[in-house]
């Protein structure tokens, strides 16, 4: 699909809300998706893309799903001032998904935040990374990224504000750490 636009809808009790397979340039704009998922396999996401180009997803409430929202293979996207909370792994996670921002966002209460992972050329600018919490949890995991800015953002009452692993010429500057357990975790 091409220049779809998918605005202003309620998506109650799915399996995945919006899922968009070799798209381009389309919006994702203004839904509330809210389903209350017990397990991450008997859950779908919220927003998925796979293999996706020009998408933008802004001002969307995403609730109770595996992940919030999830990119895979995605280039030259926007995800802008959504509200992903309560999902059961990630509020935001994407992988190989290059040139790509992510801007004024809230991710809270997720099981795990935000992963980032194999991706170069990403800015991650004025989000709100609150109390994801747990063993194994994080306001945001970076895994082999490159190239990429966060700056801005709020991490308040997370296990670990930033996991960083496998991370290079990456620059992060001016943002704010508050009651999380660790501030930032590098390792090489």
């Amino acid at each position: 699909a091409r220049f779809c636009r998918i605005e202003a809808n309620r998506f109650d009790m799915t399996f995945f809300g919006v899922y968009l397979a070799n798209s381009g340039d389309c919006l994702v704009k203004d839904n509330v998706m809210v389903t209350r998922a017990e397990t991450e396999t008997k859950a779908g996401n919220g927003v998925h893309l796979w293999y996706s180009t020009r998408v933008t997803i802004t001002g969307n409430t995403i609730e109770g799903h595996r992940d919030g929202i999830y990119f895979e293979f995605v280039e030259d996207s926007r995800v802008e001032g959504n509200v992903s909370r309560g999902n059961l792994r990630y509020g935001l996670h994407f992988m190989f998904s290059d040139r790509c921002d992510y801007v004024a966002n809230t991710f809270e209460d997720n099981g795990a935040g935000v992963a980032v992972m194999y991706t170069k050329n990403v800015l991650m600018e004025n989000n709100d990374f609150h109390e994801n919490r747990g063993t194994t949890s994080f306001g945001l995991l970076l895994k082999d990224i490159t190239d990429s800015r966060i700056a801005g953002n709020r991490f308040r009452d997370n296990s670990v504000g930033i996991h960083a692993e496998g991370v290079n010429r990456v620059t992060v500057e001016g943002n704010d750490f508050v009651s999380n357990g660790w501030a930032i975790k590098v390792l090489a």
